[in-house]
């Protein structure tokens, strides 16, 4: 086979690259116009569309509005011109892919949502479903430490008549029970518990705490309210119950109110207050009446004997005594040293001792804390009394008032009114504390009669 080889000049060859290149850059810039007249032909459609309206192609030569807007603040809706945040979406969102989801700032990411089961251990029971309702397995402890002053859980109801937490304890067990915790200092309270305000001036607030002992069919019927004092063995023993009456600008409120139960026909009522030690009281005692119950003297155990106060209109203090008279028939009675300073205005009584003595009379009245008595007989007794009106500052600011009307509120109404055959609602009681009688009322049974049901809730309604 021939082979035919030519030889082209250096020449030659730098005129064919020229060739070449010219017509490479023809063809670039052909390419580089058609761009820009679909451009312009792109700018010149945009600019007949919505302002803000994010557009899409309709054709290949043609441009609309898409679902898509963007205001003047940068904000972005989907299926909404009217969008609230950043991106708001009129619709549902789909994630479609074995790793789609929502990320979350923390770097948590959430994949599903809206489960029909509920991913759980044993401190949870049920699936979250209609027929396995969540639920917690007893007993539930929660235990960690929250901020100062504040609770480990926290129950709002925001219905009307509504409770917070009803807790029913067992057959013979405690429905609530509340320990404060223990300090190097001052241990916790266990139970704070304050009634709700009262938005109307003419509306009482609510209580803070409304015990009912349990009703009994058979036996006796359950204590309302049991109290405690703390044991101090290094110390004082702590007080059982500590209560103080609301401040008022009208008329302070009653620390304790306390009333008898009632009984049936011919059952005495209880007992509003029993004391098992010695009381002490820093203000005035106001009472119908009075005396001391003690074991009888000639059998104490089986009888009692009792014997009423003595009492006047007056703070009176009563002293007596028997002297024995000297051969002139004179006495001098030493009183004691305070005597003079706590007594005033005395009144005297001489009782003559194993004879007559018609001319016994007080000589000399008191005085440096002593009297005289004269007239009588020689060596013979004789039984002195004399009763002072306390003078002492306490009693000088706090004198008993004899006679005092009755307030507004009280009127019609009486202290006793079963003395007066009136009937108990026409008691005082009834007058200051309607709803409080109202509710004792209902709880209590006649002859005959079942017990009254618990409906302390209504009573407040």
């Amino acid at each position: 086979m021939n082979i035919t080889y030519k030889i082209i000049s250096v020449a030659s060859l730098i005129v064919i690259t020229a060739l070449l290149l010219g017509s490479a850059m023809a063809r670039g810039q052909s390419q580089k116009a058609a761009p820009a007249a679909r451009r312009q032909g792109e700018t010149a459609a945009h600019d007949t569309n919505t302002p803000g309206r994010i557009a899409k192609f309709t054709t290949t030569k043609s441009i609309a509005d898409s679902n898509i807007i963007e205001d003047g603040d940068g904000k972005i809706g989907i299926g909404t011109p009217l969008p609230a945040s950043p991106l708001t979406v009129s619709g549902i969102i789909e994630t479609t892919s074995a790793q789609g989801g929502i990320k979350f700032p923390d770097g948590s990411l959430q994949t599903t949502a809206g489960l029909g089961t509920v991913s759980r251990d044993d401190t949870l029971k049920g699936d979250g479903t209609p027929v396995s309702p969540l639920g917690l397995p007893v007993p539930l402890a929660l235990t960690g430490g929250t901020p100062s002053l504040s609770s480990v859980l926290v129950v709002s109801n925001t219905g009307n008549f509504s409770d917070g937490i009803t807790a029913n304890g067992g057959p013979k067990g405690v429905g609530v029970r509340a320990q404060g915790g223990s300090s190097n200092t001052i241990g916790g309270t266990g139970v704070i518990a304050t009634g709700g305000g009262s938005l109307a001036s003419t509306v009482t607030a609510g209580r803070g705490v409304i015990a009912s002992g349990g009703d009994s069919s058979n036996g006796q019927g359950g204590t309302g309210v049991e109290a405690h004092g703390g044991q101090g063995p290094l110390g004082a023993g702590g007080t059982a119950i500590v209560a103080v009456g609301g401040f008022s600008a009208v008329n302070g409120g009653n620390a304790i109110e306390a009333i008898a139960g009632g009984g049936g026909a011919g059952v005495p009522r209880g007992l509003a207050g029993s004391f098992d030690g010695n009381v002490e009281i820093t203000g005035t005692l106001s009472k119908a009446g009075g005396s001391f119950k003690i074991d009888h003297p000639l059998d104490p155990e089986n009888k009692y004997l009792s014997h009423s106060f003595v009492e006047s209109p007056d703070m009176k203090n009563i002293y007596d005594g028997v002297v024995q008279l000297d051969n002139n028939g004179e006495a001098v009675v030493e009183m004691p040293e305070w005597f003079d300073a706590l007594n005033s205005d005395f009144r005297y009584l001489l009782t003559a001792v194993g004879a007559p003595m018609p001319g016994l009379y007080i000589a000399e009245e008191i005085a440096n804390n002593r009297f005289k008595i004269s007239g009588g007989l020689a060596r013979m007794k004789v039984s002195w009394q004399v009763t002072g009106i306390r003078q002492d500052a306490w009693a000088n600011k706090n004198r008993i008032r004899v006679e005092e009307a009755k307030s507004e509120k009280e009127r019609g109404h009486y202290l006793h009114p079963e003395a007066f055959g009136q009937p108990q609602e026409r008691g005082v009681g009834w007058a200051n504390h309607p709803e409080l009688m109202s509710r004792i009322k209902q709880r209590r049974r006649g002859p005959g009669q079942e017990l009254q049901p618990q409906n302390w809730r209504g009573a407040q309604q």
